[in-house]
């Protein structure tokens, strides 16, 4: 229990002697590390003195960050009295959605009864699309998830779709029930034409739908972190929910030292013939001296190799501890 409320103030008590980050610096180091990068970057790290940028008013897709939005929404109810962490849920094979979602292994034909509370943090720390997919499900509908982000006046992210549509989509299909089947999803893809495949995903990368800019996250991420967004209690459960983050070990993680403390999200799309339409990590970086910085790493298109994609995140994370002041 001491250690819990020592993470709470840590993350959430202002501190008068937080240091501020030299934004000239890492303006330049943005500029050095993303030239000639081969796909489209935006970067954005945000501290109580202000922003800085790297084509920070485009827009790239969220994929999987997208759970963290929907980890908001749920703790938003939760403050609101119309969720519970220790509410019971039963997932059924029904309620499973695609790819990556290892509680999947855990659903009987009887079901698998768990909780929101471990929902949120299978969708956040493992990813699981199929615990994000229930979670929108139990608020509502991706409406209610935009409908978070309307009421807190978030400006530059939009929530429009689960994993279950967006992924079917990406590859020119549209979600059926039978899709949970992964035998039958694959078989369906494989059968769609290569023609059908190469549109669907023309399309996604220049959908606005389930996006974010660089700058609208990284604001976004602030006020969190500043506890503007939820109640003390729930800000400070989502943020230690993110520093147990098991995704993107090589990305902003492996750039974070010397007493620094992530909480983080990752987020990757596939990979078709040679472009990789979403590789991200977002998150907070929380100093030793308790300074909180909000930092975006979105690559859009890229032809890199995943390794370079995660040194960049790495290298935008060590650029930020650098450059604190």
């Amino acid at each position: 229990m001491r250690r819990n409320r020592r993470f709470c103030v840590f993350f959430l008590a202002s501190s008068l002697s937080a240091g501020v980050l030299d934004k000239e610096g890492l303006r330049s180091e943005f500029a050095r590390s993303t030239e000639g990068f081969g796909g489209r970057v935006g970067i954005c790290v945000q501290d109580q003195s202000g922003a800085v940028c790297t084509n920070g008013d485009q827009r790239f897709s969220l994929q999987s960050v997208m759970k963290l939005l929907v980890g908001m929404a749920v703790m938003d109810a939760v403050d609101h009295g119309l969720l519970r962490l220790d509410e019971r849920v039963v997932v059924h094979k029904k309620d499973l959605s695609v790819y990556m979602q290892p509680i999947a292994k855990l659903v009987t034909e009887q079901g698998y009864s768990t909780t929101v509370g471990d929902l949120l943090r299978r969708g956040i720390v493992d990813s699981d699309n199929a615990a994000a997919d229930i979670l929108v499900k139990k608020l509502g509908g991706p409406k209610a998830v935009q409908g978070f982000l309307d009421r807190k006046s978030i400006a530059g992210v939009r929530f429009d779709r689960d994993e279950k549509h967006l992924q079917t989509e990406i590859s020119g299909l549209q979600w059926i029930p039978e899709f949970v089947n992964p035998a039958l999803l694959d078989a369906a893809i494989a059968a769609n034409p290569e023609a059908v495949k190469d549109a669907a995903y023309k399309t996604y990368q220049t959908d606005k739908r389930d996006t974010a800019t660089a700058s609208g996250m990284a604001s976004f991420l602030f006020a969190l972190a500043e506890g503007k967004l939820l109640s003390r209690t729930s800000s400070a459960h989502l943020l230690k929910v993110m520093t147990e983050t098991a995704t993107g070990p090589d990305r902003l993680k492996a750039g974070v030292s010397g007493g620094w403390v992530l909480a983080h999200k990752t987020g990757t799309s596939g990979t078709w013939k040679g472009v990789a339409a979403a590789s991200n990590d977002v998150g907070v970086m929380t100093a030793p001296d308790g300074g909180k910085v909000s930092i975006v790493v979105f690559i859009g298109d890229s032809t890199e190799p995943a390794d370079k994609r995660a040194a960049l995140m790495a290298g935008t994370a060590r650029s930020v501890i650098a450059h604190y002041r």
